[in-house]
């Protein structure tokens, strides 16, 4: 058994946040797990270049520029670009 942390009740109310909306098919931006903006979504969590996000989002380069202009602007995320590779700069959410 684990022991407790201070952050544990957070955590949980965000788990079960994040399960709900996953009964929904969401993700935890709203935004459907199997579309473009879903898969940009993720693919933002681990890192892309625009290119690899337009191929296995099968959408074009453009559809990913405007997403990512959609996640700054709307959900006020910010997103690094780093060597071409794009990624959630989830130190300044702090």
């Amino acid at each position: 058994m684990s022991a407790g942390q201070k952050s544990d009740r957070t955590d949980t109310a965000y788990a079960a946040k994040a399960h709900e909306l996953s009964l929904k098919n969401r993700n935890w931006l709203r935004h459907g797990k199997g579309t473009t903006a879903g898969k940009i979504d993720e693919m933002l969590l681990d890192g892309a270049t625009i290119e690899q996000m337009a191929k296995r989002a099968k959408t074009t380069k453009a559809a990913v520029s405007v997403h990512l202009t959609h996640l700054r602007k709307e959900h006020k995320l910010a997103i690094v670009k780093k060597d071409g590779v794009y990624r959630y700069d989830v130190k300044q959410a702090k």
